[in-house]
């Protein structure tokens, strides 16, 4: 540890802000209120400072940045980061060091996002121990009032010096490189910086009734309980506030701004949160959390079990951000947790610390959100809003899928929207994607040619197993728009026919006139290695319709099949699952037999957007295929 007279920091600081290469940010007085900004000099620190309106994590994850340009005669490019400056960012509390690290491993996860990164890896943190305290701040709860890691440099107030524990080379190395008169702590010193750590964890006024340990568990106790999460959401405004100012919020949403020219134009991300009503929302206009209750509750889980469940951390850090933010101030948690707790009690429930799950977290290739170029070589009306695309890629490769996988489809300055790979992997050189007119991004599509051009991005997430399957009798279960990933397996399946037992087709749709992959479906009754019933919900006056009417489980009985020997594969709009589960149950099909693929809202692809979450689960890396036995019983997934 070394020591630095005021005097002598604030000409460190001043040499670091002479310094053009660098980026010199800090603590300022905005108001009556403080934030983070660009320094012009060592006298606008505010280190004294209580709480900033928003945390630092704005200089790596900017509430506007932009990810790709586009030119419509050139395609998608990247934007390059090559030129960020080093950003030395002064002040940041203890806690939201700890959120800083708590968003390094959402972010290098499975993917690692490049533009978080390139940012977070050249910049240099100065942390600052806290000395006034927030009103809200109830960090000391969270053990994240003080730390010992995740800084460059970390400032105690001494009066007129400064403590600085160096916590990394880059640390040391601008220590040493831009000031002067550093002196090595005395016992003293070591010993002042104790006692003011330990008088920061009295400081707080806000703190829970209970160990912050059982968080995790008691959450996972009282998901059901919907009178609480109704009571404590009453007075919500769905506003978001409470998520846009969270320093561990990663949430975001993707759209393109095109230039007025319409040939040119930028894709960006912007900060997005759970709150916002249609969050969860889906193209076909279901909504996952469609009360505000369930998405007040989404918060809550999301923080303190879901990225617990998947990293092994509450992602709170008691900033109090959140509750100073909230008009109708009912986003506090401590009030939360602390009632949570109580009712606990009075209603006898035993809460035991969490166990700390077992990680499997893995890192790989960064993402790139720039896609790749593809024409489309053929495009054919299948209904009155529905048409095929065949696509190949420009640059001469194979798409690369399996089956039940999806792409990101762009069209230039429209924007980007996730549709399941319809055909199946064996077809070679070009893809073909079913696409049902319902927005801005497939309406535009609809109106698209051949050879015109649009970005393709993946294949995205896990398909279905098909070696697994090898061997087994399957049962296809496709319910309208359901048909197009799973067509990928089945043609698969078709295309080697002797490595699969036997093979039959249940479709349903709402009436002929909407049936897909007519001639093709239909032709299976011709074949004798393929089973295939068919069914409309219903059949007006004016139309033909000479197989089964109903919905699409009176088809169930209709085939006889040995369950031991059976995988169901399921797909179709989200209200069918769980009556076809149900029928499939009753026939003793086993769980981990029956296997569906999910339809979520899916921005970025890769598990950063937050859009697909279920639980500790995003559909568009941990699916869109799942076992039923792995997520039965887990809320919002079926």
């Amino acid at each position: 540890m070394h020591v630095l007279s005021k005097e002598d920091f604030s000409e460190f600081i001043n040499s670091l802000i002479a310094e053009t290469s660098l980026n010199v940010v800090g603590v300022k007085s905005k108001g009556e209120k403080f934030a983070f900004g660009p320094l012009e000099s060592a006298n606008q620190l505010r280190l004294d400072y209580d709480v900033t309106i928003l945390p630092p994590k704005k200089y790596f994850f900017p509430q506007r940045e932009t990810l790709v340009t586009y030119d419509v005669s050139s395609g998608y490019q990247s934007k390059s980061l090559a030129d960020v400056k080093p950003t030395i960012i002064v002040g940041a509390h203890p806690y939201d060091i700890m959120a800083m690290l708590h968003m390094d491993e959402i972010f290098r996860e499975t993917k690692s996002d490049p533009n978080y990164l390139t940012r977070r890896n050249s910049s240099v943190i100065i942390g600052v121990n806290i000395q006034n305290m927030s009103e809200s701040c109830f960090a000391s709860s969270m053990g994240c009032a003080t730390i010992d890691y995740g800084y460059d440099l970390m400032l105690t107030d001494l009066g007129d010096k400064y403590a600085i524990d160096v916590g990394s080379h880059k640390g040391a190395d601008l220590l040493n490189k831009y000031s002067k008169n550093v002196k090595k702590a005395l016992a003293r010193d070591i010993q002042s910086v104790g006692k003011k750590k330990q008088k920061i964890m009295n400081k707080t006024q806000q703190e829970f009734g209970f160990s912050s340990e059982l968080i995790p568990e008691m959450l996972g106790k009282f998901y059901e309980k919907t009178s609480f999460w109704e009571d404590h959401s009453e007075e919500c405004l769905s506003c978001g506030s409470c998520v846009l100012v969270c320093p561990t919020c990663y949430c975001f949403d993707v759209m393109d701004n095109p230039d007025l020219s319409l040939k040119t134009g930028e894709r960006g991300r912007t900060w997005d949160g759970c709150l916002l009503e249609d969050f969860a929302k889906i193209s076909s206009g279901e909504n996952f959390r469609n009360t505000k209750s369930a998405r007040y509750r989404h918060r809550y889980f999301k923080k303190g079990k879901y990225l617990f469940d998947r990293f092994g951390f509450v992602s709170c850090v008691g900033c109090g951000r959140c509750s100073s933010n909230c008009l109708p101030d009912i986003a506090n948690p401590v009030n939360l947790f602390n009632d949570m707790y109580d009712e606990s009690l009075k209603i006898g429930i035993q809460i035991d610390p969490a166990t700390i799950p077992d990680i499997k977290i893995k890192t790989g290739d960064t993402i790139d959100y720039a896609p790749k170029i593809a024409t489309i070589v053929k495009k054919v009306p299948m209904t009155a809003n529905e048409t095929m695309f065949e696509l190949k890629l420009d640059d001469g490769s194979e798409l690369g899928h399996q089956p039940g996988q999806f792409v990101q489809v762009s069209v230039f300055g429209v924007g980007e929207a996730p549709f399941g790979v319809s055909s199946s992997p064996t077809k070679k050189d070009t893809f073909e994607l079913c696409i049902r007119k319902l927005g801005n991004v497939t309406s535009k599509i609809h109106t698209l040619n051949e050879e015109d051009k649009v970005g393709i991005r993946g294949p995205f997430g896990n398909g279905f197993n098909a070696e697994l399957l090898k061997g087994k009798d399957l049962l296809f279960v496709a319910g309208g728009l359901g048909i197009v990933p799973l067509r990928s397996l089945f043609n698969y399946v078709l295309d080697n026919r002797n490595d699969y037992g036997r093979v039959i087709l249940l479709y349903g749709c709402k009436e002929p006139r909407e049936l897909l992959f007519g001639d093709e479906i239909l032709s299976l009754a011709d074949r004798d290695d393929v089973e295939f019933k068919s069914t409309v919900d219903r059949c007006p006056e004016n139309e033909v319709w000479n197989s089964n009417v109903g919905v699409i489980t009176t088809l169930i009985p209709q085939v006889d099949f040995d369950p031991q020997k059976t995988y169901a594969i399921v797909c179709g709009p989200p209200i069918m699952y769980k009556f076809v589960i149900r029928d499939l149950k009753s026939h003793n099909v086993p769980d981990d037999h029956i296997i569906v693929s999910l339809e979520r809202r899916m921005k970025c692809g890769v598990g950063k957007c937050g859009h697909c979450q279920i639980n500790q689960l995003y559909v568009c890396k941990d699916g869109p295929v799942f076992n039923y036995s792995k997520i039965k019983g887990i809320p919002e997934a079926l």
